[in-house]
């Protein structure tokens, strides 16, 4: 294994000692800011992400360091040594080992993509600040193109929320919280992610002019946008606000059974994944259900009956050629037209 020293890395001692630049004296500020510290660079990386990349990187690079390092401290600071001191020749050939061996291990293109992208994001975030002079390219798999982009069919997410109806009508507040959650990742075609990190008051308006609304940070961005989610699901919001209270926090929250008023504190993305499915499961849906497959079954929906623009208004995407995935994937679409031409 490649040993991790130094050499790369300008000395920590004499870089925290840095307090004068073309003859001016730097404030503690400026000179943090010009730090090359291992610790301060991941500190300033870390907080230019999302709440949720940092989750994800954070696995990402604990789970390389638990690959590559045979022993000793194996978290990112380790790990951004290791890559600064192997080089552009055998920081790429560890992350290509690396990648086969996930792909052998039956991980998902799309999934080690995500992984590998964290290292290289980290080694950009080296190249900037003059550690390394190189970048890790080339490396991800490419992701395979999902054939079935429908979600569960409509149905089906109308059983789902026909049961959560049914159950918050007893007075059941996780019923009438995940009534909430579902209509918002089906109607309003909302992200897992942007879903859990909604805050109350600040990011909901359901009295807005132009109808009601919510402000997720949405995919890839560190401001929050305005967007519109519909009748049913702020009348589901309007239930679930009235359950929780109106302290300030956030907007989803774990609960106790039916009759508790006790709040466990933020609803994560896997908690939202376990209670869909959960929820499919009890209310007798056939096909798979997850937070992200509900984004999908709506845009599938507005594919099936509207028109390009009105899709693109939906998902928000920035680009036509990812709405029209939704377009021209679809199994009923081929099988009409292999219905006109076969003889």
């Amino acid at each position: 294994m490649i040993a991790m020293t130094t050499n790369t890395l300008p000395a920590v001692a004499a870089d925290r000692a840095l307090r004068v630049v073309g003859g001016a004296r730097l404030s503690d500020a400026a000179a943090k800011a010009a730090s090359t510290d291992p610790r301060e660079l991941l500190r300033r990386w870390f907080a230019a992400l999302s709440s949720a990349s940092v989750r994800k990187y954070s696995q990402a690079l604990d789970t390389f360091g638990a690959w590559a390092i045979l022993d000793g401290d194996r978290g990112p600071e380790a790990v951004l040594r290791l890559l600064c001191d192997a080089g552009p020749a055998a920081a790429h050939a560890m992350a290509e080992e690396w990648r086969d061996g996930l792909l052998a291990a039956g991980k998902a293109p799309s999934t080690v993509a995500g992984l590998l992208s964290a290292i290289a994001s980290l080694v950009r975030a080296c190249r900037r600040v003059g550690l390394v002079a190189w970048s890790l390219e080339g490396v991800a798999p490419k992701p395979e193109k999902r054939c079935d982009r429908r979600g569960p069919p409509r149905h089906e997410v109308e059983l789902l929320l026909a049961r959560l109806d049914e159950k918050g009508a007893t007075g059941d507040r996780r019923a009438i919280r995940d009534a909430a959650i579902v209509r918002l990742l089906h109607n309003a075609a909302l992200r897992r992610d942007e879903v859990c990190n909604l805050r109350f008051p600040q990011d909901v308006d359901l009295d807005a002019g132009d109808g009601p609304t919510v402000m997720p940070r949405r995919k890839g961005k560190t401001e929050r946008a305005r967007v519109l989610i519909g009748a049913k699901a702020a009348a589901s919001l309007r239930e679930w606000i009235l359950s929780r209270g109106t302290w300030a926090g956030p907007l989803f929250v774990r609960v106790k059974g039916a009759g508790e008023t006790e709040t466990l504190g933020p609803l994560s993305g896997e908690s939202v994944r376990l209670l869909v499915r959960s929820r499919a499961q009890q209310a007798g849906c056939k096909a798979t259900c997850r937070p992200h497959g509900m984004r999908h079954a709506s845009a599938t929906e507005v594919a099936r009956r509207g028109s390009l623009a009105e899709l693109q208004a939906l998902g928000q995407w920035q680009t036509l050629s990812a709405a029209a995935h939704y377009l021209d994937e679809r199994a009923e679409t081929r099988q009409r037209a292999i219905g006109l031409v076969e003889v």
